[in-house]
């Protein structure tokens, strides 16, 4: 290897030794070696795979922190295919999934404060490991106790790492490459320790991107940070001739508090006619719809009539995994888990949730996010489609 070689030390890592997810981590070189050379493994792509063993479903584990340097090195390097997604994959790395922490940004106090409430209870792991039957299941408690601990340790570990690396990976704001140069605004939203720095950045940023959906990224970052002096500059792009901008500007409004009915009005034209998709927007992959719905569900007017149907119109002709996301946000604002009572009938539940129920029921069956489907069960609201119909008194569809 040579001295550029962003891959350099790679075998000095003792990687059989580490666990990533899935097991012993001695995989994870040739993983790397892949998204280096941008090549195929199987049936999918290298950095798909290291993303599943080293960060699967948000859990980061012992081996994750010390992919952290090369994927960085990566990112750095121009000659690497792809290097929007392993700038992701760092993100990822740093926070788990964004949409645990969406739309309020991500707090790092909690996963250590996490972690010092685990090791506070090393005395009750021990008295826990002393009580075991015999020795054989000594061990496994042992195991089982240490498994938690590296775990827990994992994501701070893994978090300082990503955030050391800032000064270096911020310059990549002025990559080419708008896939890239999002990437980075995005990964600079979840690291409030360095906004100060990053603030200034990325408001330039955004004034100066050609790319509508990559400064829709920056202005969403932006208001993740949650610093309020960029107000002023975040709302002139309610005003934007491009509708990724409006949107975006007003979910960071929203974050900042900011909720008025300018503010309201963008996000529910987002929700009625959201733009396209774009590879650019890497918040919650790119989930126009959820992303509007998580800031407007969180503004007063979330309840009234034409905020529900914004809401029920981005709902309508889209795929289950489109709107994963809105039907959550609306299912669970209008069918409240803490009501005080439920009611027996249809008739019995206000206009605003009749609206809701009949526009399920008369669509084709489909297959509902589970918070959805928890939130209608707790109203005690049929959840099969024919007996929704029978709640509604449309009765069953004809065959």
């Amino acid at each position: 290897m040579t001295a550029g070689d962003p891959l350099s030390g790679l075998d000095d890592v003792p990687w059989a030794d580490l666990k990533h997810c899935f097991g012993a981590a001695d995989d994870v070189p040739g993983h790397l070696r892949a998204v280096r050379a941008g090549v195929q493994e199987g049936r999918y792509p290298a950095i798909v795979l290291l993303w599943n063993n080293v960060v699967h479903q948000g859990t980061r584990a012992e081996a994750t922190v010390h992919t952290i340097p090369f994927l960085v090195r990566m990112a750095l390097d121009s000659g690497v295919p792809d290097r929007h997604r392993v700038v992701g994959l760092l993100g990822a790395t740093a926070i788990g999934l964004d949409n645990n922490h969406l739309p309020d940004g991500y707090d790092p106090s909690l996963d250590r404060a996490e972690l010092v409430e685990l090791r506070g209870q090393a005395g009750e792991f021990a008295q826990w490991i002393a009580e075991a039957e015999d020795e054989k299941q000594g061990k496994e408690r042992e195991a089982q106790w240490a498994e938690l601990l590296i775990t827990a340790e994992a994501g701070p570990l893994c978090y300082r790492a990503v955030r050391d690396a800032l000064p270096a990976l911020a310059g990549l704001l002025k990559a080419d490459g708008a896939e890239l140069r999002a990437a980075v605004a995005n990964l600079l939203a979840w690291f409030p320790e360095y906004a100060p720095t990053s603030i200034p950045l990325l408001t330039s940023f955004v004034a100066d991107e050609g790319t509508p959906a990559a400064a829709a990224t920056g202005l969403v970052a932006l208001g993740l940070l949650g610093e309020p002096s960029v107000v002023p500059s975040v709302r002139r792009y309610l005003d934007s001739p491009f509708d990724e901008l409006r949107w975006a500007s007003a979910f960071a409004l929203t974050r900042l508090g900011v909720t008025d009915p300018g503010v309201t009005d963008a996000l529910t034209a987002a929700l009625a006619h959201p733009p396209a998709r774009s590879e650019e927007m890497m918040f919650l992959g790119g989930d126009h719809l959820g992303l509007a719905a998580m800031a407007l569900t969180r503004t007063p007017a979330a309840t009234t009539p034409r905020a529900i149907d914004a809401m029920l119109a981005g709902l309508a002709n889209r795929t289950d995994s489109e709107k994963y996301y809105l039907a959550s946000e609306l299912f669970t604002l209008v069918f409240p888990a803490d009501a005080c009572e439920v009611p027996r009938s249809f008739g019995g539940l206000s206009r605003m949730q009749q609206r809701v129920i009949r526009f399920v029921a008369e669509r084709e069956p489909s297959v509902w996010p589970s918070t959805a489907m928890y939130a209608l069960r707790q109203w005690n609201i049929p959840t099969l489609h024919a007996d929704l119909r029978t709640y509604v008194g449309a009765g069953p569809r004809e065959q």
